[in-house]
């Protein structure tokens, strides 16, 4: 089996290397985007409490800018509220005196913003790098298919030293591809949903259901907005986010990655009516729901998502490795190819 594997393994890790190595360098990167973008608006996204003060209606958030596209309340008592305006710009507001307290940082935002472009489409989001960066996945995901029998056959539980280069590289190689393949392989595959359409109506063929239809956004009316906001049944929400042209309240009652503790909450004319039931959804639309955060490592929290990191940067080391040993390998059948001429010569 090792022999049957090792040269399709080889050829497509020499072919993508690069670009999955680009890959797992900026998933490292995005590891903590969400605290790291939240720790570097530290100086306005708190605001002090003031004894007996009590949280503005949303409709005068909403007013403490021109035209936002949604506002953002964070259920703690020192968090500012967050206003998305018109170019995707980000104002952080006082939710008891309505003040706008400061901007987002440009350019911690604009900095994870160039990461993730790279990391998604080689830095720049054409057809041509679409292509390159969905193959390298279905590659990626090809070599963890054929390595991870290679590497149990041959199991290597720990890493050595006082090794050569070629060794320390076999051995490193062999290590993290047997500790991270579980969490590598989750990472690839839900990957393949982000670089292809197919992905999601074949998901929902394999569970024999139907995609769902577009469904068009309705503005929410003029308001007011507060009585609304106070009807929804969400004791324990942790964040909701309000978009007055799509009419409707988001609600996380949990951690971002906690899927099935999210929810849409619809407006019909003086009422809200909750328009999703995660346990009532479609297996399919259930698992789509997972993806991202699963890619990300979310779903499982702090721990996952330092699980994601630590595992991206074992496929960095991954590539490294197996591209330094092919290298070698290639150096060492061209050095055959020039003895046995020579031999032939004399």
């Amino acid at each position: 089996m090792r022999r049957f594997l090792f040269w399709p393994h080889l050829v497509a890790g020499v072919l993508a290397g690069l670009v999955i190595l680009l890959m797992c360098v900026t998933g490292v990167l995005l590891t903590y985007e969400k605290q790291l973008l939240a720790w570097a608006d530290r100086a306005v996204n708190t605001v002090p409490i003031a004894p007996g003060a009590s949280r503005l209606p949303i409709d005068q958030l909403l007013g403490a800018a021109a035209k936002p596209i949604a506002l953002t309340l964070i259920n703690r008592p020192d968090a500012a509220a967050q206003l998305t305006l018109p170019g995707n710009k980000l104002v952080y507001v006082d939710p008891y005196t309505g003040r706008v307290t400061g901007e987002t940082s440009a350019a911690a935002r604009n900095f994870f913003r160039q990461v993730t472009l790279w990391h998604r489409w080689l830095g720049e989001n054409t057809p041509t790098s679409k292509a390159i960066t969905g193959a390298s996945n279905l590659a990626f995901l090809f070599l963890l298919l054929t390595g991870v029998p290679m590497w149990i056959q041959r199991p290597i539980a720990w890493f050595r030293r006082g090794l050569s280069p070629k060794a320390r590289h076999y051995n490193w190689h062999h290590v993290l591809g047997i500790w991270s393949s579980v969490p590598l392989l989750l990472i690839v595959v839900t990957a393949v949903f982000f670089s292809y359409s197919w992905s999601t109506p074949l998901l929902y063929t394999l569970t024999g259901e139907k995609p769902p239809g577009e469904t068009k956004a309705l503005p929410a009316g003029p308001g007011p907005y507060e009585p609304l906001l106070r009807q929804i049944d969400a004791p324990d929400w942790q964040v909701i986010a309000f978009r007055p042209a799509a009419g409707a309240f988001a609600v996380e009652e949990g951690s971002w990655g906690r899927v099935d503790l999210k929810s849409t909450w619809t407006i019909s004319g003086d009422t809200l009516i909750r328009s999703d039931h995660f346990e009532t959804l479609p297996l399919a639309r259930r698992l789509r729901f997972w993806v991202r955060t699963v890619h990300t490592g979310e779903a499982a929290g702090l721990i996952g998502q330092t699980l994601a990191g630590l595992a991206s940067a074992a496929g960095a080391v991954l590539v490294y490795t197996g591209l330094a040993l092919s290298w070698r390998r290639l150096r060492l059948s061209r050095r055959r190819v020039d003895s046995e001429l020579s031999a032939e010569l004399r």
